[in-house]
């Protein structure tokens, strides 16, 4: 299977999830291929409410992340590299935990 079937897959049950806990999550068409002539609605892979997720999926390519978490089993990683901006990464349950906090 290729990168783009598996992210195509992860775009349908991360709009399914979202769905199915109330949330407004459609994926975007072609993946956000299209952004510049269809405009910046159009970026992205799939939008959640007011946010957008940009969706990565690999066979193993982030093994790193996933021992992090289950290291002392946290629920956010917090991750960077040199001269660049802080990223945060969270388990989907924390995610939906805050999302439904600010709805």
């Amino acid at each position: 299977m290729s990168n783009k079937d598996r992210g195509r897959i992860l775009e349908k049950e991360t709009e399914k999830f979202w769905q199915e806990h109330g949330f407004d999550c459609q994926r975007v068409f072609a993946s956000g291929q299209y952004k510049e002539q269809l405009g910046e609605e159009f970026s992205g892979d799939v939008r959640l409410e007011n946010y957008k997720i940009e969706a990565k999926r690999r066979k193993g390519g982030f093994k790193l992340l996933y021992d992090a978490f289950e290291q002392d089993d946290a629920d956010i990683l917090v991750i960077r590299q040199d001269r660049a901006r802080r990223l945060y990464v969270l388990e989907e349950s924390v995610l939906l935990e805050l999302m439904k906090e600010k709805k």
